[in-house]
């Protein structure tokens, strides 16, 4: 890295954005993790969603120890698309990254990936490798956490998949995407101006999959090859399709067919031309969410049955 590189990342600040709701299991390690980066310039924006454990007061504890740390509490739980919007609208630097509340990052994290966007103007976004960790499965549900294993192997029957680096024409940049990385990218760090014109108003499922497909219209994606941040396993979508369909998806059909909002969306924005061209990745998506259905309605029938 030559002079004029190291000069210009002297003068970069990040907002890192931290929505969350109770997430007093998780969030010191979190908070811990993002206070013991390498790279020290930047603020962080955490806007609680009206937590009823205590997150409020853990979060009140390390604003009052660290100046870079801007806590906000909602009078009232606004929905976690809402949240995750809000800390971006606050953001006020020209990178931004999200932080997931039950997520933790190594210490050269915020660096190395900054590094790598101040030398290549071409990129819009850049994230390290990601591993998943869980919780000790004595403290799981043995019912729920045979069908989640299940569930995991199936999709990894369907296609293998993880961050992957993602360049070339806009055509060429969906097709790899959708064909081999996953989602975990929007927890990259991201210019903050290209990210806001991503964002999508609506709620459904793969919303999160339509705003990097949106983002990825204003440059290409690097992952370093290198593990530097680690995902909860247990988060939202191990809750179950249904659960989730019920609180993203808007109307009872996109309940029935989860992939079908999403599927709508990639053909109004994307276009018919590279829809078609990814016709395949669609049909497989759309099966693969109606086995996810029967297998989901088949757990909660089986939960209901030996808890009786």
């Amino acid at each position: 890295m030559n002079s004029s590189t190291t000069k210009l990342i002297d003068q970069v600040k990040i907002s890192i954005g931290l929505p969350v709701f109770n997430g007093e299991k998780f969030i010191r390690k979190c908070i811990d993790s993002l206070l013991a980066q390498t790279f020290t310039n930047f603020e962080l924006i955490i806007s609680d969603n009206a937590s009823t454990d205590t997150t409020s007061i853990i979060c009140e504890e390390y604003a009052k120890k660290d100046k870079r740390i801007r806590y906000i509490r909602q009078e009232k739980n606004m929905g976690v698309k809402w949240n995750f919007n809000f800390v971006l609208k606050e953001a006020q630097y020209d990178y931004f990254v999200w932080a997931g509340a039950d997520d933790f990052v190594l210490p050269n994290f915020l660096k190395k990936n900054v590094e790598i966007l101040v030398s290549n103007n071409n990129l819009v976004g850049s994230v390290s490798k990601i591993e998943r960790y869980g919780m000790d499965e004595s403290d799981s549900d043995s019912i729920n956490l045979t069908f989640g294993n299940f569930v995991k192997n199936l999709r990894l029957r369907f296609s293998k998949r993880e961050v992957h680096s993602i360049s070339g024409t806009y055509q060429k940049k969906v097709r790899t995407y959708l064909k081999k990385s996953t989602c975990q990218i929007i927890y990259g760090i991201f210019r903050t101006e290209k990210l806001r014109k991503s964002i999508i108003s609506d709620t459904f499922l793969g919303v999160d999959w339509a705003e990097v497909l949106s983002v990825l219209k204003y440059g290409n994606f690097h992952v370093i090859d290198e593990v530097l941040m680690y995902e909860f396993e247990g988060g939202r979508s191990a809750r179950g399709i249904i659960h989730v369909s019920l609180n993203y998806n808007p109307n009872s059909l996109s309940v029935i067919f989860p992939w079908y909002p999403f599927t709508s969306w990639c053909i109004k924005n994307l276009g018919m031309k590279i829809f078609l061209k990814n016709l395949d990745y669609f049909i497989k998506l759309n099966f693969e969410g109606t086995v996810s259905q029967v297998i989901d309605t088949t757990r909660l029938l089986t939960h209901k049955l030996f808890r009786k």
